[in-house]
């Protein structure tokens, strides 16, 4: 059984703005920009153009989250929804377990 698949909290907030994306191919590069319609902040990546259409944007959305978190435009709300719930077995044990993934670090 695979294991559970936690939503990208950066990626989810991300949801709720409006967001630009524009494409570019040059023979076998793809440049990829994301534009936040709110600050007008722009920014651009570089991927192969044979990459999934879909990590190209998660990739550029990823660092436009980034840059609106450095420039203050935006604030990373990380809190489970499932902790607001204090039955569920499964919040207690993760708050009790001696090793936890340092702040910030973002895994895929």
């Amino acid at each position: 059984m695979p294991p559970e698949v936690q939503p990208d909290p950066l990626l989810r907030q991300l949801a709720a703005r409006e967001i630009y994306i524009e494409r570019q191919i040059r023979g076998p590069y793809a440049q990829i920009r994301a534009i936040d319609a709110l600050t007008g902040l722009e920014v651009a990546v570089t991927t192969p153009s044979n990459a999934a259409q879909f990590d190209q944007n998660r990739l550029a959305l990823r660092k436009l989250g980034q840059c609106l978190i450095a420039q203050g435009h935006m604030v990373l709300d990380d809190r489970d929804p499932r902790e607001a719930d204090p039955s569920n077995k499964a919040a207690d044990l993760s708050k009790n377990t001696s090793t936890s993934l340092p702040k910030g670090g973002f895994y895929t």
